[in-house]
């Protein structure tokens, strides 16, 4: 995830011991939607959250996710940036990515389930952990990015590469988790090519 820029580090390291932020979990959402630049880079936005001021480090991205109506405050005024996100919060944020708009924590776990995001007890498993970490986090954003989008027959992960140019073709090839199609592929890059190639150097001798 940390390779294909889809995981940050703080200043002390991954903390992945520790809990996760809805903070933290709006700025992972539009990770995971590729538009954490268009945040980044967007002016004038604000949200009505008197909790998340201009100068908060997520402001950006919260106010964002706001305006694309991915997020909700705890009221209208609040939207406690350093409260702990529950599991069933961050799958239902995690579901809205992968197409599923209609995705509350309520129905969570079952949406993770019959998506093929998680099994159905691993999703019943973080949907009801009493402290949801950012392991855990991890875990379930690495199971996202191999997830086929609502009505789709492709995963996020190409969605991140091929639309949203978020994540690099070369990173993602790396990772082991995505393949360039056929057309995008140099010649001899394939072992496929090499072996053609072995049997042809092969049967002019």
């Amino acid at each position: 995830m940390k390779k294909l820029q889809l995981f940050q580090g703080t200043e002390r390291g991954y903390e992945l011991d520790q809990t996760f932020t809805r903070a933290q979990g709006a700025t992972m959402l539009l990770r995971l939607f590729g538009w954490e630049s268009a945040a980044d880079n967007a002016q004038g936005l604000t949200s009505p959250f008197t909790d998340v001021p201009t100068v908060h480090w997520a402001a950006k991205s919260v106010a964002f996710a706001y305006e694309k109506a991915l997020v909700h405050g705890i009221t209208n005024e609040q939207f406690a940036p350093n409260a702990s996100m529950t599991g069933a919060q961050f799958i239902a944020l995690t579901m809205r990515a992968l197409g599923y708009t209609e995705a509350e924590p309520q129905q969570a776990s079952e949406l993770a389930a019959s998506s093929g995001l998680l099994s159905a007890t691993d999703a019943k498993q973080f949907a009801q952990a009493a402290v949801f970490r950012r392991d855990d986090m991890v875990a379930i954003a690495y199971s996202a990015i191999q997830t086929k989008l609502k009505g789709s027959e492709r995963t996020l992960l190409q969605k991140l590469v091929e639309d949203d140019k978020a994540v690099s073709a070369e990173a993602a090839v790396a990772s082991g988790l995505f393949k360039k199609p056929a057309a995008e592929v140099e010649p001899g890059g394939d072992p496929m090519d090499q072996i053609e190639a072995a049997i042809k150097d092969a049967l002019k001798q």
